[in-house]
């Protein structure tokens, strides 16, 4: 990295285009040499398995997850779409019967509140569920 002097006698660090491709270019007529270097004839290092939890030391006896059908993923995404929706219209619905049980010159419950903020917290994890599908 370059760097020079400045008035009162600090190093800093040159920064700009030109600095950064002299870097680059310096870099790649060096690669090579690197490169060649490195190379090494014969086989590569084994490398050292780690255990998982089963006991298992090699990673070919694990069986891939299961290929899932799209369509199936998408209804079973739909079947819980409608199940939310359902349960956000009974929440509603019981928001409304206690307010209406509420006298006017009351002040609200906390239950209302409660069952409020549940409702809000349902309809954001509908909206962000067909957001993402």
């Amino acid at each position: 990295m370059a760097t020079r002097q400045d008035d009162a006698g600090e190093s800093t660090v040159k920064t700009g285009r030109r600095h950064f491709l002299s870097g680059i270019a310096a870099t790649l007529a060096g690669a090579p040499a690197l490169l060649a270097s490195g190379q090494h004839h014969g086989p590569p290092p084994p490398i050292n398995p780690i255990p998982d939890a089963s006991g298992s030391t090699d990673g070919r006896d694990a069986p891939f997850p299961p290929h899932l059908d799209p369509k199936a993923q998408l209804k079973d995404e739909q079947k819980k779409l409608r199940s939310d929706v359902d349960h956000l219209l009974q929440l509603a619905k019981d928001l409304k019967e206690e307010s209406d049980k509420t006298p006017e010159t009351d002040v609200l419950s906390l239950s209302l509140v409660k069952k409020a903020e549940d409702i809000e917290k349902l309809a954001r994890q509908i909206r962000d569920r067909i957001r993402s599908s």
